[in-house]
């Protein structure tokens, strides 16, 4: 059997194979599962196996219907890797692995720093510090926020998008394939921006 690529949690896989069964050469998708016996993966009773013929017409179905089939599939033009973060989102939550719990808002107060913000993890809860010694943790401050009317607060969030935005345009740009650097880099530009906006504005 030749694999070529499976989707599912560790215990519960669907793989898609070549095959050669009784001198017939067949593309197989099916399910397998974790044999704690053996520690292998078997392959259950739920799957199908497609010979030359049948895999043409699925192909030709394919190729002539693929908006259609995305669609339905509520695919539409996601990127691979971003499909491939949500199947990951999901077994994360088969785990029972939380991906979103409580957030605990704190302040912080780091003149040294141009960062907006820093985060940590506790278990469940994600805790978020402002930096105040940034523009925007400042204009977003209780106390300044009181001061403003629903659109005043609409157009703070729509720099914070927009110092996001510019970041990713300068990330995807830059051709950096490491996360890390990535998450790092979006952070610094992402403050850098927001700055920059509260600042003209």
């Amino acid at each position: 059997m030749n694999i070529l690529g499976e989707d599912g949690p560790a215990r519960k896989r669907t793989r898609f194979y070549l095959n050669l069964y009784e001198g017939h050469r067949l593309f197989g998708i099916r399910e397998h599962y974790h044999d704690k016996k053996t520690g292998e993966m078997k392959p259950t009773r739920k799957g199908i196996n497609l010979n030359r013929d049948s895999f043409m017409e699925l192909k030709r179905v394919f190729d002539r219907d693929e908006d259609l089939i995305l669609d339905w599939l509520r695919i539409g033009h996601i990127p691979e890797e971003v499909l491939r973060y949500q199947q990951l989102q999901e077994e994360a939550k088969k785990k029972n692995f939380h991906l979103v719990g409580d957030v605990e808002i704190k302040e912080t107060n780091n003149f040294r720093d141009n960062r907006l913000f820093y985060d940590r993890h506790e278990g469940s809860k994600v805790i978020i510090e402002f930096n105040t010694a940034h523009p925007f943790a400042k204009a977003i401050s209780e106390e300044e926020l009181a001061k403003l009317n629903p659109k005043e607060i609409r157009g703070l969030i729509a720099r914070l998008i927009a110092g996001y935005a510019r970041s990713r345009t300068l990330l995807l740009a830059s051709g950096v394939s490491e996360p890390k650097i990535i998450f790092e880099q979006n952070e610094y530009d992402w403050s850098q921006f927001s700055s920059e906006y509260i600042s003209e504005a």
